[in-house]
């Protein structure tokens, strides 16, 4: 079957330049091997790469394996590394999955650059769109709600144009085998419990529903870049300074930004320190705002041992610093 919505975006996005090599992230289930297929039947220069993460023991071990094999019947370059993921969550306080994807995108970006790839392709597609946006609206996230974005710098994503059903039916009809990883199966996962229980119950009212919340999150997300680049600006025009350990405003830069910006700026500012997004909720985000416009409190404690602080006119927020004198706001 064709998978006309990958085609479609490939096109809008202008995602696989001729003679350019693509490096695909392969973990072994139906989609990144449907992912792999599709791009190597198109004729693009392709590679695998594959990474290890250290967790599910012997049925980790039997996915490398797998798709090692599936290269090799085809004569596709395949690269893998192994990670220690469990490890790394421990020493950055992070989740698992946070820690295993910081791993696979580093490992991706790194390979790339050593083979001289062009494009990173990944096989997020429609649903796991959809799965994003709802996930994003349920935890009361001001950002994230662009879903996943299709490019973003050598990094595409032309599935995301196809449902995961599109995806499992042109795998049964090409005979594509796959790996199953059990923890997909979890629904003590939020995620999995998104996909199980409540997007079926949503194509109950419509069919297409994955597609249009994807397509409503395209929207989105081509707004909210807009958006993003004024309060960027007024930032940085406002004196801002910017460092993973810490970032300064005067406070008088956000509160004086229209309603509209002054949570993107705060946002802003967080994504710029190295401490991960997952636990930052728009509570947060608000506080923040309101510490720079109340002339009561002078600091918060955050998550990810994350502090603001409002001192001589200037908001500072700082990962892993305790100041002195601190008041609770």
């Amino acid at each position: 079957m064709r998978l006309d919505g990958a085609e479609a975006l490939v096109r809008r996005f202008d995602m696989l330049p001729e003679g350019a090599l693509v490096l695909a992230a392969v973990s072994g289930g139906v989609d990144s091997i449907s992912l792999l297929h599709w791009l190597y039947a198109r004729g693009v220069r392709v590679a695998a790469g594959h990474l290890h993460h250290g967790m599910r023991g012997g049925s980790a071990d039997g996915d490398e394996v797998f798709v090692r094999d599936f290269c090799a019947e085809r004569s596709i370059p395949f690269y893998a590394e192994h990670a220690d993921v469990g490890a790394l969550a421990a020493a950055r306080g992070i989740s698992t999955e946070e820690a295993g994807r910081a791993a696979r995108y580093d490992f991706l970006a790194r390979t790339a650059a050593a083979i001289g790839a062009d494009r990173v392709a990944t096989a997020h597609h429609a649903d796991d769109n959809a799965e994003t946006l709802l996930f994003q609206l349920v935890r009361g996230a001001r950002s994230g709600l662009g879903g996943i974005a299709p490019v973003r710098g050598v990094f595409i994503r032309p599935f995301l144009g196809v449902t995961r059903a599109e995806i499992e039916a042109y795998a049964a009809e090409n005979g594509l085998a796959h790996r199953l990883d059990e923890m997909n199966l979890d629904d003590a996962f939020s995620r999995n419990y998104l996909r199980h229980e409540i997007m079926p119950r949503l194509r109950r009212v419509n069919a297409a529903a994955a597609l249009h919340m994807a397509e409503t999150a395209q929207t989105l997300r081509v707004e909210s870049a807009f958006l993003d680049a004024l309060a960027r600006e007024r930032l940085t025009s406002g004196g801002a300074t910017f460092s993973p350990a810490r970032v300064t405003v005067p406070d008088r830069v956000v509160a004086a930004a229209p309603e509209a910006l002054r949570p993107r700026m705060v946002r802003l500012l967080l994504d710029a320190l190295d401490a991960g997004k997952r636990d930052f909720s728009a509570r947060h985000i608000e506080a923040i705002e309101k510490l720079c416009v109340s002339p009561y409190g002078t600091h918060l404690d955050l998550p990810r041992r994350v502090t603001a602080e409002r001192r001589g006119g200037v908001l500072t927020l700082c990962v892993g610093e305790k100041p002195a004198n601190k008041m609770k706001g």
